[in-house]
């Protein structure tokens, strides 16, 4: 039989239209996270599913709505991987965070603190 493509099947990147976590802290700042639901890999689709999320929430946190429910406070996006980085993903979150500061949006690897 076939099988039905699932979107991302297998990818340690959940769905790229959704956020996994957004949190607005004391101070009026913004957490959303990318949560790895597994290692990541240096496959081209894990680094496409991982690039393709980062700029969604990139362009999602740019819009009218993102700023009318969560304020215009400074954002933070982290990539949450319990697991080692391949050098592949971590130089591909370096890339993106250049054009993520461009939007005064700080992203890196790991976890919001408190």
């Amino acid at each position: 039989g076939v099988r039905p493509l699932m979107e991302n099947s297998g990818s340690p990147i959940g769905p790229s239209d959704k956020f996994d976590i957004v949190g607005i802290r004391n101070d009026g700042g913004i957490d959303a996270v990318i949560v790895c639901n597994g290692p990541l890999d240096n496959s081209s689709t894990t680094l496409h599913d991982l690039e393709l999320k980062v700029r969604n929430y990139l362009r999602e946190i740019a819009s009218e709505d993102f700023i009318s429910q969560c304020g215009s406070g400074p954002v933070c996006i982290y990539v949450s991987c319990s697991h080692t980085v391949p050098t592949e993903a971590d130089q591909l979150i370096a890339d993106l965070a250049i054009e993520a500061a461009q939007q005064r949006v700080l992203l890196h690897l790991g976890e919001p603190v408190g």
